[in-house]
């Protein structure tokens, strides 16, 4: 298909269209996999002469790097997200919103959550210091949880490009996803080549900008005009692409290994499970059918990001709490280790509930009564989210990363107030409440 032939998005996605439903149950589903995942993958046991031992136990087994290429579903939520997000910026467009105004309501979204996120590690941090605790043991712990915490930067500047991208998008959608490709690929080689693995963290725009405009074409149609066994050919080309970069290029088998940095795998991949999603939208949409699916859904999908946020803090908080009783510990991946992990995960699952009911509400949309805030807090803001991930990736998770990313994102939801009326009057560029 030529540029000028790609289908218009007006054609596929007008302007109010309601959401998928499929879409956000496939949301919940992958936020639902990195939970299970992690909780399988962590293991820890306060050893004699050793002290507390932090095992990464999913990595330890054989099977994992084939499920790895279904399970490592990272790419698939930026498809998902990519889905949303143009669908949003459509309608807010056409009832006169700018930019600057969906920028906003997404780094909202995910600032003021994790600001509690931060509060509550900082203090905890501070208070095992004042305790006592052995501060090797501290730095294990904060390595374990804030594993995910990149997402933050990463998907908060996806969504801040993705007014500009679909620009883009619709005047030459081909010529957008090769070059964003391309970017990945180009990246990796002056990463392997040159031994400068700091070259991979500029991966992290291309990648995820590549998965997110895959959403676009999804919600244009370009999927949905396609046979199901043109659709199929395409995955199992990607999936082919994806054996020779592992056994000829000599990328990892395992696609959690591709994660951080992401490389030209993940590309890959993102397209291969964008068709798998695709072939499976139709038992999805009459799972989706049920009512008891359609509440669940809603449900936890309005709390999301808390369940992602907190997973893994509550998950070492469990494990805290065992190994401080006196009941036996089994050995990190041992068969009795495998049998407690349905409990370990309804207990997460209780405290989970409990923390989004508390906390869950800071993820709402916030209406923003007067005038919007302007351009440049704007664009402050989305540079303040991405600010606390690279933190933690050059520094880890100490007392003052934590504290000074609550501070930095605090920070972030203060510049987008909206200007007050004789401010945004002042200027040129005066909006009407």
């Amino acid at each position: 298909m030529s540029e000028s032939s790609a289908p218009h998005p007006a054609a596929f996605f007008p302007a109010g269209t309601a959401r998928d439903p499929v879409m956000d149950l496939v949301r919940v589903l992958c936020v639902l996999v990195v939970v299970v995942g992690h909780m399988l993958m962590i293991g820890a046991a306060l050893i004699p002469g050793r002290g507390l031992v932090v095992e990464r136990t999913l990595l330890e087994t054989n099977w994992i790097g084939p499920v790895s290429w279904i399970a490592q579903i990272m790419p698939l939520f930026f498809v998902v997200g990519g889905f949303a997000g143009i669908g949003a910026w459509r309608r807010l467009e056409a009832s006169g919103g700018t930019a600057a105004d969906f920028i906003r309501s997404r780094i909202l979204r995910l600032a003021r959550p994790s600001i509690a996120l931060f509060a509550a590690l900082a203090l905890t941090i501070l208070v095992m210091h004042l305790t006592g605790v052995d501060p090797v043991s501290i730095r294990l712990i904060g390595i374990g949880i804030s594993t995910p915490l990149w997402f933050l930067a990463a998907y908060g500047f996806a969504q801040a490009y993705l007014p500009g991208l679909a620009t883009f998008h619709a005047r030459a959608p081909w010529t957008t996803l090769a070059t964003l490709a391309a970017g990945a690929l180009s990246f990796d080689v002056l990463r392997f080549t040159t031994g400068i693995e700091e070259l991979g963290l500029l991966d992290m725009t291309f990648v995820w900008l590549f998965a997110q405009q895959l959403g676009f074409w999804i919600a244009d149609g370009w999927f949905r005009a396609r046979s199901r066994a043109t659709i199929a050919a395409i995955g199992a080309g990607a999936y082919l692409l994806l054996v020779g970069l592992v056994g000829v290029v000599g990328y990892p088998g395992n696609m959690l290994d591709n994660l951080n940095p992401p490389t030209f795998a993940i590309v890959v991949l993102a397209v291969g499970q964008t068709c798998l999603l695709v072939l499976a939208h139709p038992a999805l949409e009459r799972l989706m059918a049920l009512r008891a699916v359609r509440v669940v859904v809603a449900t936890v999908g309005s709390r999301l990001m808390t369940i992602y946020l907190w997973h893994l803090p509550v998950l070492a908080l469990v494990i805290g709490v065992l190994l401080l009783t006196p009941l036996p510990t089994p050995a990190a991946g041992s068969a009795a280790w495998w049998l407690t992990r349905p409990v370990i995960f309804l207990v997460m699952a209780g405290v989970l509930t409990g923390i989004s009911l508390l906390l869950g509400r800071l993820e709402r949309p916030s209406s923003a009564h007067g005038h919007r805030a302007s351009d440049w807090s704007t664009g402050l803001a989305a540079g303040c989210m991405v600010l606390p991930s690279f933190a933690l990736i050059i520094f880890g998770l100490g007392f003052m990363v934590a504290a000074s990313s609550a501070l930095i994102l605090t920070a972030a939801v203060l510049l987008l107030r909206p200007m007050p009326a004789r401010l945004s009057e002042s200027g040129p560029s005066a909006v009407t409440p």
